[in-house]
């Protein structure tokens, strides 16, 4: 099979993980923040851009905001300024401090740009009310993307066989 054939079905069973991770992740119990998660989808794209390229990271959490629609366009917008955020946040600490940090900083990085992509997204909906949250948010990304960051790290050297 040709490469770019194989690096296309990978993205999207990827995208179809994300998918199913972001579904899954509703039936975990809340966590102490209104609103919060896990982002555990943010693990898949993270992979992505560690393994496979940019363009299938890009694809992945495009396939997510899409899906998101489902909840309404509301969840949608919300979900193409988290997934942006955090993407570019990851893409460019990837190329500056990728030998520094493992992707424990990597999701921690990711998470707290997420929450600030949607935090954006919700003061252009909603007002400025929305800032007050912005401590909390933050706070929460750091456990958040340091349990994404380590999943990651535990099954990256198990998930690397498949992008080869």
């Amino acid at each position: 099979m040709k490469k770019h054939v194989y690096r296309l079905t990978i993205t999207a069973v990827l995208a179809a993980l994300a998918l199913a991770f972001s579904f899954l992740e509703g039936f975990l119990p809340p966590l102490p923040i209104p609103g919060a998660r896990l982002g555990l989808a943010n693990l898949v794209v993270m992979y992505a851009l560690a393994e496979l390229s940019v363009g299938s990271a890009v694809g992945i959490t495009a396939v997510k905001a899409v899906f998101a629609l489902l909840r309404g366009p509301v969840a949608c917008l919300m979900s193409t300024a988290g997934g942006a955020a955090a993407l570019l946040a990851m893409m460019v600490f990837r190329k500056l401090l990728h030998r520094h940090f493992s992707f424990i900083g990597w999701g921690v990085v990711g998470a707290a740009a997420h929450n600030l992509g949607q935090l954006l997204m919700s003061v252009a909906l909603l007002g400025s009310a929305m800032w007050y949250y912005t401590p909390l948010l933050l706070l929460m990304a750091i456990p958040a993307g340091a349990v994404t960051g380590l999943a990651l790290n535990v099954s990256y050297p198990h998930l690397r066989q498949f992008s080869k």
